[in-house]
């Protein structure tokens, strides 16, 4: 049997609590997981930077972690760019643009 396409409103303002506790759940669940992580992320950077400042952390892989730092910090500052600029605005736009002048390339090669 199959349900009626218009449920009626009583259905629907039944539903919405349910809804609502369903994504609260979820929403709890998703921000609880990204706090541990956060806090698991912030305690081993801690133990990485007090493990390095040793002298024999320097020596062995100062210059290592400044490069990366460095190009980090490019690519941040990139995306930043790019976001400031408004290239995400529309980021489905440049795959028509390319498949636009992928036909027009084999209507000139192949006509």
């Amino acid at each position: 049997m199959s349900t009626p396409s218009n449920p009626s409103p009583d259905a629907s303002v039944s539903e919405r609590p349910r809804r609502s506790w369903g994504r609260r759940l979820w929403l709890a669940f998703f921000l609880l997981g990204t706090l541990g992580a956060g806090v698991g992320f912030v305690y081993k950077m801690y133990e990485f930077f007090w493990d390095v400042s040793g002298t024999e952390g320097f020596e062995f892989a100062g210059v290592h972690l400044v490069t990366y730092a460095c190009v980090a910090t490019g690519f941040i500052m990139l995306l930043a760019h790019g976001l400031l600029r408004g290239h995400f605005g529309d980021i489905e736009q440049p795959k028509y643009d390319m498949l636009e002048r992928e036909c027009a390339h084999d209507r000139h090669e192949f006509s």
